[in-house]
């Protein structure tokens, strides 16, 4: 057997090697972690100025001892602001702090705990200015459930509702991220659920666009004439990996059989476009 040949097996294994390891940390800490969600909702009310009033409603289950406190973090690099923000325990405001830091919204909260039981928070604020322009059209483009966490999401539904407006003027609705149902509830209401559970890392982003001059908007985020980098998006980002390494093993093995550049990379992808994002825990 050629050296070269001994080479590309033993850096073969040594790839799988290190991937199973890095998997099987991953899930261990995911089913080592002290809570998880079980259902995070998203109401979103599109206002007649374009402000948007975001209701998070996230039900914790706490499982072991762990911290009391909470966080929140929303990026701030496709909003003008985000202001009126409250957190509410079974209808009690509960006293928080807030700050900016890294171009991001800081929101910290603490509350009791005795595990094993659940707390359900609900998280209120007000984008401004986190309509996004797209030619002759606005969108809400805002990424609902956050990637940036370290434990799963059991459940998640993110409903979007237009002022009367807009009633039966809507263009298209999309979900990017984790596979959903999107369904239109009625004429200026559209829902999407996400179909499977959402592990750490995973997101799920609504885009729905409307055409502009019917609300009185002023600020909005002007998107640039450029795609949205697929990389932005979490999930598609992992793929590509995946994909990188089998087509690079896979050229080992074949050559120049394999040529390069040419399609593939359709599944998944798409989104990382928008506002919102970020994470909490």
């Amino acid at each position: 057997m050629k050296l070269n040949n001994i080479i590309k097996i033993i850096f073969i294994f040594i790839s799988v090697i290190f991937l199973n390891i890095t998997v099987f940390v991953s899930d261990v800490n995911a089913q080592t972690k002290p809570f998880y969600w079980e259902f995070i909702n998203i109401d979103i009310a599109v206002q007649n100025n374009g402000d948007m009033l975001v209701t998070e409603t996230q039900k914790y289950t706490f499982t072991s001892n762990h911290t009391n406190q909470r966080y929140r973090y929303i990026p701030l690099d496709k909003v003008k602001e985000i202001i009126d923000i409250s957190i509410s325990e079974n209808n009690k405001i509960i006293p928080s702090n807030t700050g900016i830091e890294n171009n991001q919204l800081w929101i910290s909260w603490e509350h009791s705990l005795n595990p094993p039981e659940n707390h359900t928070f609900v998280i209120k604020y007000r984008v401004v200015g986190g309509l996004h322009e797209s030619g002759d059209n606005l969108q809400v483009y805002w990424k609902a459930i956050f990637p940036e966490r370290n434990s799963i999401i059991q459940k998640s539904r993110v409903t979007v509702i237009f002022p009367s407006e807009l009633e039966g003027k809507i263009l298209e609705y999309q979900s990017f991220g984790i596979p959903s149902e999107a369904k239109k509830i009625n004429n200026k209401t559209f829902e999407f659920k996400a179909r499977e559970a959402l592990p750490p890392q995973t997101e799920l982003e609504v885009q729905i666009t409307f055409p502009k001059g019917i609300l009185n908007v002023s600020d909005v985020y002007l998107k640039s004439s450029k795609s949205p980098k697929l990389f932005e998006d979490t999930f598609a980002y992992t793929l590509l990996n995946i994909a990188g390494w089998v087509l690079f093993i896979l050229n080992l093995f074949f050559g120049n059989t394999i040529g390069r550049g040419g399609g593939g990379g359709g599944g998944g992808g798409g989104g990382g476009g928008g506002g919102g994002g970020g994470g909490g825990g």
